[in-house]
């Protein structure tokens, strides 16, 4: 027997390196971001509100990242894209941690929103959807396993340091660990897929070009349910210390708080799984986006640790769905040959959400005094994207 078959599939590899190539987005992303949001406020000098100016910019203009990573990575693969992005935001993040201050943190806000949030994320969730088909759905589990205990730790840990040595420490000990996983990857990662990929198509034999993918409802439905999913919690992990104070909550809880969103993350994926493969996957997106609408009009009404867990678990549920969306529904919807530009497109759209909704609840709170008010305005946006994803179907050529 050959022993080459003996070995195991290289694709494995792809999603370990990809699931750490997810958690080192942590500085880039609105949640690593919102760790140090207060201590940035203080150094520098600012508002809340100036502060999610600066985010929203550096997040809008980031979002060139994910457009211009998709196509990166159909083009010239995993090896170059995912190895080179981590090993720029690692130098970008030691960076900051000497040299920001308050005429350049618009820049650095800029930079690490582009490579961190846009475009790695981009190519490590094109990454394993490149490797993977049939055994997709088992692939995303493995990598999502990783992510939540990777986030849970270095949320934790990065937030208890940050306490006790100070943000600039934190970040250049976050830097020099993802240039060594860029380090990593440059050894480890092929430059190719999987060779049944380049004649892979859905199981109803559609393969869909980025122009065909737009014209069709289902694009839009999952792009616009990402979105706000991204708006929504963005919003809530930039100012997470502020929400909770306004509720009477400390940091003791927003701790447990991210475990039980973590937690939850993994029951969302399995559960999204399961549903997607009976009732279809833009129903459990509606019944998803559903549930946040109930969310974020009940969230005024958090009176012990335990409801605010509660909710977290369930912002950390949706999430899980919407992982699964991200992973399988743009595959199974729209094929996989030109899967990273159309999830380019996707992710670029959400990175514009997360952009906004900062900026609208720090607006809305500091001219109506509450976060309550900036809740409440989008739940009816939520509501009638949940009616429309009920309705509608994954695409067929017949249908184009």
């Amino acid at each position: 027997m050959n022993s080459r078959n003996q070995l195991p599939y290289y694709g494995w590899m792809i999603v370990a390196l990809a699931a750490l190539a997810m958690v080192a987005t942590l500085p880039g992303r609105t949640v690593g971001l919102g760790l140090i949001t207060e201590s940035l406020i203080s150094e520098f000098g600012m508002t809340r509100t100036e502060y999610a100016k600066f985010n929203m910019i550096a997040t809008l203009l980031g979002t060139a990242g994910a457009l211009i990573a998709g196509p990166l990575t159909d083009r010239f693969g995993i090896r170059v894209t995912l190895s080179g992005t981590l090993i720029l935001l690692g130098c970008l993040v030691m960076t900051m941690s000497q040299w920001v201050t308050a005429a350049t943190v618009m820049a650095f806000l800029i930079l690490t929103r582009t490579v961190g949030q846009s475009a790695l994320s981009t190519i490590s969730v094109t990454s394993v959807g490149k490797w993977f088909t049939t055994r997709l759905a088992i692939a995303m589990g493995v990598f999502s396993v990783i992510v939540a205990i990777g986030f849970s730790v270095a949320i934790v840990g990065a937030q208890t340091q940050i306490a006790i040595v100070g943000w600039r420490k934190v970040w250049m000990t976050i830097g020099l660990s993802v240039l060594i996983l860029g380090l990593l990857c440059v050894a480890l990662a092929r430059r190719g897929e999987s060779s049944h990929q380049a004649s892979e198509e859905l199981g109803n034999g559609t393969v869909l070009t980025l122009r065909e993918a737009l014209l069709t409802p289902c694009f839009w439905v999952f792009a616009i349910g990402m979105a706000l999913y991204g708006g929504l919690i963005a919003s809530v992990s930039l100012f997470n210390e502020s929400i909770l104070q306004e509720l009477g909550f400390g940091q003791e809880t927003f701790r447990y708080a991210m475990a039980g969103l973590m937690s939850a993350g993994l029951l969302g994926n399995m559960i999204a799984a399961w549903s997607a493969r009976r009732i279809g996957l833009p129903r459990v997106v509606a019944v998803s986006l559903a549930i946040l609408t109930i969310v974020m009009l009940t969230y005024d009404r958090l009176q012990s640790d335990w409801q605010v867990i509660t909710h977290a678990g369930i912002f950390g549920f949706c999430g899980g769905v919407f992982s699964v969306l991200f992973f399988t529904g743009f595959g199974q919807a729209f094929g996989h040959t030109h899967l990273g530009k159309i999830q380019g497109c996707a992710q670029a759209l959400a990175v514009i959400a997360s952009a906004l909704g900062p900026w609208w609840l720090a607006d809305v709170q500091q001219r109506l005094g509450s976060y309550f008010f900036a809740m409440t305005s989008v739940a009816p946006v939520f509501a009638l994207v949940a009616i429309c994803a009920w309705f509608t179907k994954i695409p067929s050529r017949q249908s184009l």
